[in-house]
């Protein structure tokens, strides 16, 4: 993992040099070039590369040089290790003047009572407070970006700490014999999945527990600093951006440079965490053309023309924060080409027809489904909160099963159900009353568990994306005789507020037995509230050739998976039924020979 970091930032050219690091700077105090102060200058940018001596900083003696606390740097307070840092922040200053002679200037300003006091003002009014970070510049000129003291720094900050205990050892990253690093600098970014404010630690062995054979802190995994540098900074890279599952950063990369288009796993994954708005025909346009470019390239390959994509791989590491640690949460790996194959064979398993019974439902972001797996709740809770705490386990594992094209796991179809039979019941009160079908995402994630059971099984795969008339389930048929009774309800009476779905669904979708015998005699009388003896037959017909498929008894009770395919046989039923219904009702010509 720490290999695959550390090449990814050589490859995109992001590995910085070692004892720097990206800081906000919230204001520059502004010298000219014989030390007169002449104000604070705001940042250009958010951050900048600066100087950085790690934990060392933590302590009670020491800080971080050019880029530092106003507290800091103008020794705001009479706390003795404020004193102590302020005159350590000088000495770094006098000792770097040799090499850049800007410091020296800066120096003479700090060391200069009036000067001081007249900064302190300047700063209160541009509201930058003590604990807000500050850099220095001297006509114009930030000295956090000056190159001349850069060798100076690498000299000085070895000599800052304590001295190194461990002889040269191995590096895990490298390879190489290094002088193991005892404290390992922390990245930000993690704040959203509990991560610290000031940052967190990949490697961390801050307790006497975590030490072995004499060895301290970070000694017991030993990196060098210049590779766990091109680390650091390729986890920034990666957290920038990266969206939220399961309570995680999903990092993701690729071994060798894909371009963007080629990206299946952004697209798939979205950038976007799931109660911010998204567009799903824009989702879709990105997924299809990511899923195109992918399939070019290893068409591509296959041909000869670009054999090393052919060999790439992917990665993903799910990356949280505890306590100013990095926590991986997980880690896969696997080629690109298996990576396309599985994505394309998810969406190919999703696609089901819409409820109009034209067009199909466009591909929707995991984190869109997954929202159908939560408990039906009155009241605003903040969703991410949610799918951690009702999710939890089961969204890496669908993830993997997407990833790998595995069995989707149980629970998936448990919970979907859940939620189909919570909507289905609550159709005839609020604003949801005209709503008489299960949820089309729901759907979708019905019927990809059930193709991937029906396909492990090695059989035919009867779950199609549109109405199956010779589905051979029991269940599947019942859930089809139970849409036609429901549109036959409310083509007699309308939209009543307790009707067939609402009474009645719940019982027919695990024990369809008890339940459509007394929905049989119940639509007969509803047919004959029909007065349009076409509509009639039109019904009689579903009904004829729905019970031609099933045989007595009807099941007494359905498994898990059956009532899966009787909520998606319900679904497609009442889809392609619609789009007769209004097939029929463009063409009177038909109508009329249908009633004939």
């Amino acid at each position: 993992m720490l290999t695959e970091l550390y090449e990814y930032a050589q490859k995109q050219g992001l590995t910085a040099r070692a004892g720097f690091k990206p800081k906000r700077i919230k204001g520059y105090l502004s010298f000219s070039a014989n030390g007169k102060f002449l104000g604070i200058d705001p940042p250009l940018e958010e951050t900048t590369l600066a100087p950085d001596i790690g934990a060392a900083a933590k302590g009670t003696t020491k800080c971080n040089i050019l880029v530092e606390k106003a507290n800091l740097v103008l020794q705001m307070d009479d706390k003795p290790n404020t004193k102590v840092k302020h005159e350590f922040f000088k000495q770094g200053l006098r000792s770097g003047a040799e090499a850049e002679p800007l410091f020296a200037v800066c120096l003479q300003a700090l060391e200069n009572l009036a000067a001081v006091e007249e900064m302190i003002t300047a700063l209160s009014e541009k509201k930058i407070k003590a604990g807000d970070p500050i850099g220095l510049e001297v006509d114009g000129q930030k000295l956090e970006k000056s190159t001349k003291y850069f060798d100076w720094w690498e000299t000085y900050r070895r000599g800052i700490g304590d001295k190194e205990k461990a002889a040269a050892q191995r590096c895990l990253i490298t390879g190489r014999m290094t002088a193991p690093m005892r404290t390992v600098p922390t990245v930000g970014g993690l704040m959203a999945v509990g991560g610290h404010t000031a940052g967190d630690a990949l490697l961390c062995f801050d307790k006497d527990a975590f030490a072995s054979y004499g060895f301290d802190h970070s000694e017991n995994a030993v990196v060098s600093e210049s590779a766990m540098t091109g680390v650091n900074v390729a986890l920034r890279n990666l957290i920038d951006g990266a969206p939220i599952l399961a309570g995680a950063k999903m990092l993701h990369w690729y071994k060798e440079p894909v371009r963007e288009e080629e990206d299946i796993l952004a697209s798939f994954f979205g950038r976007r965490r799931i109660e911010e708005s998204d567009d799903d025909d824009s989702y879709a346009q990105r997924m299809d053309k990511a899923l195109a470019a992918a399939n070019q390239l290893i068409t591509s390959a296959k041909e000869g023309r670009m054999p090393a994509k052919l060999q790439n791989r992917y990665y993903i590491m799910p990356l949280s924060g505890a306590n100013g640690r990095m926590m991986v949460r997980g880690w896969d790996e696997g080629s690109y080409e298996d990576l396309y194959e599985n994505i394309k064979t998810w969406y190919d398993d999703l696609r089901i027809i819409m409820y109009g019974g034209k067009g199909f439902c466009k591909p929707a972001k995991l984190s869109r489904l997954e929202y159908r797996l939560l408990k039906p709740m009155n009241g605003q809770r903040n969703i991410n909160d949610r799918m951690s705490e009702e999710l939890a386990g089961i969204q890496t594992r669908l993830l993997y099963s997407v990833l790998h094209g595995r069995l989707i796991p149980d629970e998936v179809g448990k919970k979907a159900l859940q939620y189909i039979r919570s909507n289905m019941l609550a159709a005839g009160s609020g604003d949801q009353k005209q709503e008489r079908h299960p949820d089309l995402f729901a759907c979708e994630l019905l019927k990809v568990w059930i193709i991937r059971i029906q396909r492990k099984e090695g059989g035919e795969i009867h779950m199609k994306e549109f109405l199956n008339l010779d589905y051979p389930s029991a269940a599947y048929q019942c859930g089809r005789l139970m849409a036609v009774y429901a549109e036959i309800q409310k083509k007699a009476l309308g939209n009543v507020n307790a009707g067939v779905i609402e009474r009645y669904y719940a019982g027919a979708s695990t024990a369809p037995a008890m339940v459509l015998g007394r929905l049989s005699n119940l639509s007969q009388y509803h047919l004959g509230k029909i007065n349009d003896p076409g509509i009639r037959i039109y019904y009689q017909r579903f009904l004829d050739e729905i019970c031609s498929k099933l045989t007595l008894p009807l099941p007494m009770a359905l498994t898990l998976q059956q009532q899966g395919e009787f909520a998606v046989g319900y679904h497609q039923q009442h889809a392609d039924m619609y789009k007769s219904r209004t097939d029929l009702q463009a063409d009177p010509d038909e109508n009329n020979n249908t009633e004939e």
